[in-house]
């Protein structure tokens, strides 16, 4: 009895807490004993991690035999097989690459896509499986804008709106230009239009490359102080409207059956309904569903906070974050597939991130008037504020964007297949030149449209790093041009339409991997780190 209770009594169990902190940390017993006994407690424990993830994949390529046709699980040439082989080795080449290498894992998910594509181990031909890879990769571009929108700063972003208006159009426009130029020039019978056609699908940046690196780069506090990343995440989504607002309207253009004037107008038109369609949903969001504290309970004494209070809090807070992470990731992969639809496909993704900073920016006014009302005697610096606060909506963001980037980085990689590459003499060493011609002008353009905004030399040289990175827009983009080429256009038409997809292919490979080891590489070396 006495063993007992002193077991349970505070003495006793600070008893058991000292010993088993001795027995873990090497307390009582030699300095390395301990740290030997943690080492080798580590490994069951990640032989028993990998375990379970071989065990998950073997149980859920088992169901799929059991339940899909046999043709569609056939290896090679199946096409439920190949989509499910995409994501497993995609997400195992990532999480290698970064372990091994230290590299970004998108790096080795692209080239799990490349390998599987060009080993024949990718086969997709059935049409609802084409459409089910199309989907995820729609889903996950808007899940890393709606990130995007999330992480952009307010208070930053009012500071510095000239600089992104400017970082967003001028780069954009004079590379799709000088990059046109070069491949009428230098690529065989290729005319004025489709030279400016490929321009802008090479002038996008690619947000899928560019958010989570540089929102790595902020959670670790570099670029905070001046806004470098809030500045480049919030240009990046306009750079890509209108790249791909030009190229709809360029590609109209030479398949052009209707009225120019329609088709010329369109690229503003989509600027303009997603830009109405963000700020409409998320000033909808900012009080729908309600905040937390309008549905708890309020005492008479507000200082008293009992545990089943406590409890019943805790469950409405999950609550509203789910449903709040439901109707805005629902409402910005509807913002992105239906422009599609609806023939504007320039005004999903404005929307899409136009919304998450609106609803983002409202969520921490509301708690900051909540604490404000709660502790009025509290001073409070609205713009450092805000950056401190974190939104529990933008974690289930970060878990939908880890499952779901495999598919985004894989797909872009089925893209490129190497017989586009070796099917036409001198194509490789043309197009790299071509691109290289227009990094260099976007690269003096950038310079000079963040002159006068507070920056300095390091930070300047970081942006034009962080602006290279091309991938998810040349992807989608490239393929539309072949399939309208061969649907409508000539025989020139289809070899253009060939010459520029095997361009995007090339300037995929060289700058994605180059664009996301530069950030990660001269991100800290570059940038000041905030002392928050």
């Amino acid at each position: 009895m006495a063993s007992a209770a002193g077991r349970g009594s505070p003495n006793g169990r600070r008893r058991q807490c000292d010993h088993a902190e001795r027995s873990t940390c090497g307390g009582g017993g030699g300095g390395g004993g301990g740290h030997r006994s943690l080492i080798d407690e580590r490994w069951p424990s990640t032989v028993a991690g990998i375990a379970s993830t071989l065990v998950a994949v073997l149980v859920a390529w088992c169901l799929l035999c059991v339940n899909v046709t046999p043709a569609l699980m056939a290896v090679p040439g199946g096409s439920v097989a190949s989509v499910f082989l995409l994501y497993v080795v995609s997400m195992a080449a990532g999480r290698a690459v970064a372990a091994v290498g230290g590299l970004p894992s998108l790096l080795g998910m692209m080239l799990a896509g490349i390998a599987l594509q060009n080993c024949g181990l990718y086969t997709v031909t059935a049409d609802w499986c084409v459409r089910l890879v199309s989907i995820m990769r729609e889903a996950a571009l808007a899940v890393i804008l709606i990130k995007g929108g999330l992480e952009l700063n307010a208070g930053q972003l009012r500071r510095l709106s000239g600089a992104v208006t400017r970082l967003a159009l001028l780069p954009c426009i004079f590379e799709a230009v000088a990059a046109g130029v070069a491949a009428h020039y230098l690529l065989p019978d290729f005319s004025w239009e489709w030279g400016l056609i490929l321009g802008f699908t090479l002038s996008a940046v690619s947000p899928a490359v560019l958010v989570p690196s540089l929102l790595k780069l902020k959670r670790m506090g570099y670029g905070e102080e001046n806004g470098v990343n809030t500045l480049v995440i919030a240009a990046s989504s306009l750079d890509d409207i209108v790249s791909i607002s030009a190229f709809g309207v360029l590609l109209g253009i030479v398949f052009s059956t209707g009225d120019l004037t329609s088709k010329i107008v369109q690229g503003p038109e989509d600027v303009c309904i997603g830009t109405a369609l963000g700020l409409l949903w998320g000033f909808f969001l900012i009080f729908v569903p309600p905040s937390p504290w309008a549905q708890v309970y309020q005492s008479q004494n507000e200082n008293e906070m009992t545990e089943e209070k406590q409890v019943c809090h805790k469950k409405i807070e999950q609550s509203v974050t789910a449903q709040r992470a439901f109707l805005l990731g629902a409402g910005g992969f509807l913002a992105v597939t239906g422009s599609q639809w609806y023939g504007f496909p320039g005004a999903g993704p404005l929307a899409c991130i136009i919304s998450s900073f609106v609803a983002g920016t409202g969520w921490k006014w509301r708690v900051r008037k909540q604490n404000q009302n709660d502790n009025p005697v509290i001073p409070f610096d609205g713009d450092d504020e805000e950056q401190s606060q974190e939104d529990p909506v933008e974690k289930v963001f970060e878990h939908i964007w880890f499952g779901l980037q495999p598919v985004l980085f894989a797909s872009i990689g089925t893209e490129i297949k190497f017989q586009l590459l070796v099917g036409d003499d001198n194509i490789i060493f043309t197009a790299l030149m071509v691109l290289v011609f227009g990094l260099i002008v976007r690269t003096i353009v950038t310079a000079l449209s963040v002159l006068g905004t507070g920056f300095n030399r390091n930070e300047v040289i970081f942006i034009n790093v962080a602006w290279l990175p091309k991938a998810t827009v040349q992807a989608a983009l490239a393929p539309v041009a072949l399939d309208m080429a061969r649907m409508m256009g000539t025989e020139l038409d289809n070899e253009s339409a060939r010459r520029l997809l095997t361009v995007s292919v090339i300037s995929i490979l060289v700058t994605a991997p180059i664009g996301a080891l530069g950030i990660q590489w001269f991100g800290p070396k570059l940038l000041a780190k905030s002392s928050r």
